[in-house]
This record gives structure tokens, C-alpha cells and sequence, in this order.
């Protein structure tokens, strides 16, 4: 990026930073590729059969096979056919779901994980910082991604994605805090529409396609996954972050350094012209009635959206005839939204975190009642299920946007992560919940759309009437008004006199221009 300068710089490489860190965190849907099995397959002998659930000896023997007859002109390429495998999953070497474990799923198994993480990595992030638990967490995730490939046995496998799941808590939710507070606020949208889960999904199928088999798709994808860790050790701590927590001096040396990432002279303010930030707790969360009803608001957003984006893409293996074509096209439609809507976001002030979100949920709605209506009439086969499935899973996935985006814009800084962390715990928790229907898939599949049409009914409701807009919220300002100065627990006698800091809190850190003198302003300006 040399020839790029100003905070475009920086925010590039946030931006590709980001993307990377979402490429490991969509391990969390590797688990469609580690229990995908084949819909026929044919034993040694040559007897073909269709597979009724996931497990390979589950078959009665007739005298003669259904799909591919022994008299038949075309029997060996029928065989050929019915014996590929697009990709040799977990399930199909190990057969978990065929044992005790049918109802623990290795899915489960990663959610749990990541439930826990959220509990530990949240609040050490708000503690020692958002780089160090983010530089823990792929230090943790990666090595555990590789030995759940390399060392054989269930129970191995069981343990080491539980682990993978525990460092994507972090990346997750420390990754989007981190980036959010380090990015510019005008590109703030631009990091969730660019650098995306989309992308990181079409990565992921592209590397299973290529690898063919769960054990070197593991270790390709622990590969990619662990260039995050050159570039978030040679990043600083969040300025946003150390402000807030009253460490000026580190403050400052950080922004210098993103200065110097950015190619801008620097210019610390003094300290006596900075503002004093009120310290937001969570108990004080909970008793501002303001910031209390966006929190709750929030934490019902994710939970359901959550909940609901998983039973439609756990479910989604057989959503197309080819395997590899329907999980693509997932990634791509909401690829192609998410990109349209970040070149549109800047230039139509209207369109907000609310309206984005309340459009996206009602053509969900309205696909998951094409797909129920698909299901009903054995229409499961045909093209506009397909269509139909692509846009539920895109739309609801449009949510899943809003949701990050309200969560860093709604939230205080000092609390902002421990919100985020419980945020992830709840949508966790309907992760967990949604890979518990899977049987459902097997005795009634309508009722897996019917389940998410309540969810996401219920969804549009509460957000219409208590979502507040929060587009280019100051995210160092946000709670500030809501809190009274009696309850604030910091006095002026903590500021220490001979301490400087590079920029007003007022603003948010990212705004390097700033920091920088009059004609680096302008050309900054002219820049965005």
C-alpha cells in the first residue's frame, strides 16, 4: 500500500485485517462441510442405495438396488455416480452421529466453545485490552485447528474443535471491537459490508472444493488463518480503548504510530484541553433507562437472528442439486447485497441501521414462505426453492449486520465488549438451539422455516418500535449524556498533570487528520 497515504492506509489494512480474521471465524460453518454426507452412496459390493439420514449403514438390503439396477445398460457409470462423494466430511470417516454422540454434534461441540469464550474473552478484553486477547485468540485457534485434523480419534476431534470454538469468541467479538474503534467513523458501515462473512464463506467453500476432504481443507484454512497474527502484532492498542481507561501515555504512543502507518505528521493536543469521559459500568448500563432498553433490544436482536440464520444454513446442504454450487451462491448473493449496499450507505442518509434491518427481516419472511410453500407441494426439486433459500439465507444474514453495527454504535466504550461478549453468548445460544433441530430436518423439514417465521415475526416487531437509528453515532461519546455526573465515579484528581494526548475524546481516535497539521486536514478532506 505504498502509494496509499492518509487514513485510507490504515483503514485498508484494517479492512483486509478484518476480512482474514472473519475467514477463521467462519469456522463456525465449517461444521456444514465436517457433517455434509453424500445423498447415495454404494457399498463394496456394488448395492447403491439413498441415504436416509447420516449414517452409512442405515439401509435395508433388497434383492435388487432402486438406483442403479444390476441389469441395467448404464450400471457401472450409475455406480460411478452414485459412489462419489463431493466431499469426505468428519461424519463420513468417523460416523459420530451413528454412535451416542447423535445428539452432540461437533457443531454443538464449537458453539459450546464459543459460548465459553465469550464469557472469558469479553470481559479480558475491557480489562487488559482488545490486541492482546485478539493476538491470544488466533494464537490459541490455529494450532488447534490443525491438531483437530492431524490427530485421530472422536474424542480428539470433539475436544479440539470445542477449543477452535473458544478462540473464535474472540475474534469475533474482540475483532469487530477492535477494528470498529480503530476505523475511521465515515467507513465504520464499509467494514461490514467489504471485508465480510460472505466473503469468508466463498473462501471457505473454495477451499474445501479444492482440498476435497475435511483433513487438508482444515489445515489450508489454519494456514490462511494465521497471517492475522503479523498484522495485529505489528498494529497498536485501540487509542479509543486506553483513553477510557486512563492510560494517556500508551494512548499517545499509539497514536503515533497509527500516524506513522498512516504517512501524517503528528501533533499531540494538550491534556488540559481534553475532556473528562464519565466511567459507564454495566450496573449504570442497567440503570440508565435509555441505555438499558437498547441493550435488552439488542439482546433479543441477537439471539433470534442468530438463531434463525443457523437452522436456514445448517440446513442448507441439499438447497441445490450441486453441494458446492448452493453453498457458493449463498456466499455470493449476500456478497453482492453487502457491497451495493456499502457503495449506496454513504451517499443516501437515509438509509440507516434501522431501515436496513427492517427490509432485510421482511424478505426474509417473505422467503421463508416460498420455502414452506416449496416443501408443502414437493416442489423441493425445483429452481425457485433455490432462489428462494439463496434469499432467506442473504436477507437474514443482511440482519446479522445490523446487529454488529448497532451493538458498536449503542453501547459505551467501557462496556462495550462485555456487551458484545453477551451478545455472542446469546446468540450462541440459539446457534445451539438451531443445531439441535437438525432431527427436524428428518421428520418434518417444514417446521424448521415454520420455527423461523415466529423468530423472525417477533423480530420485526420489537425493532420497529424500540431499535433507536444509529448511524455515525461518536462510538467514544455514546451513554455519556445518559449518565449523571453523581453517578460518575471518576474525579478530575485522577487526570495526571504531566500527561498529553493526541486528540479531544470527543472525536473518535480513527479521524488521524485530526492529530495532523492544517494542510494534512485538507488534503484529508479532499481524500474522503
Amino acid at each position: 500500500m505504498g502509494c496509499i497515504t492518509g487514513t485510507w492506509r490504515l483503514d485498508l489494512g484494517l479492512m483486509v485485517l478484518y476480512q482474514m480474521t472473519l475467514f477463521f471465524s467462519v469456522q463456525m460453518l465449517f461444521a456444514i462441510f465436517l457433517e455434509y454426507m453424500p445423498k447415495t452412496y454404494c457399498t463394496d459390493d456394488d448395492y447403491c442405495y439413498k441415504m436416509k439420514n447420516k449414517c452409512l449403514t442405515d439401509f435395508i438390503r433388497q434383492d435388487d438396488s432402486q438406483i442403479c439396477p444390476y441389469n441395467s445398460t448404464d450400471f457401472k457409470q450409475c455406480v460411478l455416480d452414485a459412489k462419489r462423494v463431493d466431499f469426505r466430511s468428519a461424519q463420513f470417516d468417523y460416523q459420530q452421529d451413528c454412535t451416542g454422540l447423535k445428539h452432540f454434534s461437533s457443531s454443538t461441540a464449537t458453539f459450546i466453545g464459543t459460548l465459553l469464550g465469550n464469557l472469558v474473552l469479553g470481559y479480558l478484553s475491557d480489562t487488559i485490552g482488545r490486541r492482546p486477547v485478539f493476538i491470544f485468540s488466533i494464537a490459541l485457534g490455529v494450532p488447534a485447528l490443525i491438531l483437530s485434523a492431524a490427530i485421530n480419534g472422536v474424542m480428539n476431534f470433539y475436544i479440539f474443535r470445542f477449543i477452535v470454538g473458544f478462540a473464535v469468541a474472540g475474534t469475533l467479538t474482540v475483532g469487530w471491537t477492535y477494528s470498529s474503534e480503530m476505523i475511521t467513523p465515515s467507513r465504520r458501515f464499509r467494514l461490514r459490508t467489504f471485508p465480510n462473512w460472505a466473503n469468508a464463506r466463498m473462501m471457505q467453500v473454495g477451499v474445501s472444493w479444492l482440498a476435497g476432504e475435511w483433513r487438508l481443507a482444515s489445515y489450508l484454512c489454519a494456514t490462511l488463518s494465521a497471517t492475522v497474527l503479523p498484522m495485529i502484532w505489528y498494529l497498536p492498542e485501540s487509542p479509543v480503548f486506553l483513553e477510557q481507561k486512563k492510560k494517556f501515555e500508551r494512548a499517545e504512543r499509539s497514536r503515533e504510530k497509527i500516524a506513522e502507518i498512516c504517512q501524517l505528521e503528528y501533533e499531540p493536543k494538550p491534556r488540559e484541553e481534553m475532556k473528562d469521559l464519565k466511567k459507564i459500568t454495566p450496573m449504570k448500563l442497567l440503570k440508565s433507562p435509555t441505555l438499558r432498553r437498547n441493550f435488552l433490544v439488542l439482546c433479543w436482536m441477537w439471539f433470534y437472528v442468530g438463531m434463525s440464520v443457523y437452522i436456514t444454513d445448517l440446513n442448507s446442504g441439499d438447497m441445490a442439486k450441486n453441494f458446492y454450487v448452493g453453498q457458493f451462491l449463498c456466499g455470493f448473493a449476500l456478497t453482492v447485497s453487502k457491497i451495493t449496499i456499502g457503495l449506496l450507505e454513504p451517499k443516501l442518509p437515509w438509509l440507516g441501521r434501522r431501515l436496513l434491518f427492517l427490509v432485510s427481516q421482511i424478505i426474509a419472511i417473505c422467503a421463508y414462505i416460498i420455502i414452506l410453500i416449496a416443501l408443502w407441494t414437493n416442489n423441493k426439486e425445483a429452481w425457485w426453492y433455490t432462489v428462494a433459500y439463496i434469499f432467506a439465507y442473504a436477507s437474514q444474514s443482511l440482519c446479522l449486520e445490523t446487529c454488529y453495527l448497532s451493538l458498536a454504535e449503542l453501547m459505551p466504550t467501557d462496556v462495550r465488549t462485555i456487551a458484545g461478549a453477551l451478545m455472542n453468548i446469546l446468540m450462541k445460544v440459539g446457534t445451539i438451539m438451531a443445531s439441535t433441530t437438525k432431527p427436524i430436518k428428518f421428520w418434518y423439514e417444514p417446521l424448521l422455516f415454520i420455527i423461523n417465521l415466529i423468530l423472525c415475526t417477533g423480530g420485526v416487531g420489537v425493532v420497529w418500535k424500540y431499535l433507536p437509528e444509529s448511524k455515525n453515532m461518536n462510538m467514544q461519546l455514546v451513554g455519556q449524556d445518559e449518565i449523571s455526573e453523581e453517578d460518575d465515579e471518576y474525579s478530575s484528581s485522577t487526570k495526571p498533570d504531566d500527561v498529553t494526548s493526541s486528540e479531544d475524546p470527543s472525536h473518535n481516535h480513527s479521524e488521524v487528520s485530526e492529530n495532523v497539521s492544517e494542510a494534512t486536514e485538507k488534503s484529508e478532506k479532499s481524500e474522503e
